[in-house]
């Protein structure tokens, strides 16, 4: 049976505060894997682990660029417009044909970044777009967590029967929960749901 507590004492935690790792569901296995981040603009230490097939994978890996060439050709007169996609690196130099005269002319290109994610449907973590392993329909709604440690804070939260705002300089975590996690009436299934996702 689930454990109420009478007063809600968790940390003035935002959402962003739990978003250094994410539990995901591997791509190669469909296990439980685990998507690291340091949470900044460098993505260069991102990072999914699979512990059941071993696969592991840096997001920078799955950075990709279009080498774009947009100008008037220097013969004829008219208009190049060409795209390379999908390059691994940057491209410095292209040696390409005028669509229009075909005089052979070495163009420095645009590149143009961009990153190639999983196409997974349903909640997904926003590193490399992969589906939350924790994740689970309550009365038709769709409740998840980022990690265990994301999840736990809400079954604190929809376990306690008095909620106290911890802190009035931002709107915390808890506070930006669905309303089906909130409703007293959902208590019971809600937290039967979280019990179930903690033994996954």
């Amino acid at each position: 049976m689930s454990k109420s507590t009478d007063r809600y004492s968790g940390p003035a935690a935002s959402t962003y505060s739990y978003m250094n790792e994410f539990i995901v569901h591997c791509p190669k296995c469909d296990a439980m894997a685990t998507v690291s981040t340091n949470q900044s603009f460098d993505t260069s230490n991102d990072k999914l682990t699979c512990t059941n097939c071993h696969f592991v994978e840096m997001r920078d890996e799955l950075i990709r660029y279009n080498a774009e060439i947009l100008r008037n050709c220097d013969n004829c007169g008219k208009q190049i417009n060409i795209t390379i996609p999908d390059n691994k690196q940057e491209t410095t130099e292209l040696q390409l044909p005028c669509p229009h005269c075909h005089i052979i002319r070495i163009y420095k290109p645009k590149n143009s970044k961009y990153f190639v994610g999983y196409k997974s449907i349903g909640i997904c973590d926003p590193v490399f777009n992969l589906p939350l392993w924790l994740q689970a329909d309550v009365k038709g709604e769709t409740l998840w967590a980022y990690n265990f440690s994301h999840l736990r804070e809400i079954r604190n939260y929809v376990s306690a029967k008095l909620r106290e705002r911890q802190t009035s300089a931002f709107t915390t975590m808890v506070e930006k929960l669905p309303n089906f996690i909130k409703i007293g009436k959902n208590r019971v299934a809600v937290l039967k749901v979280i019990d179930k996702l903690l033994l996954k």
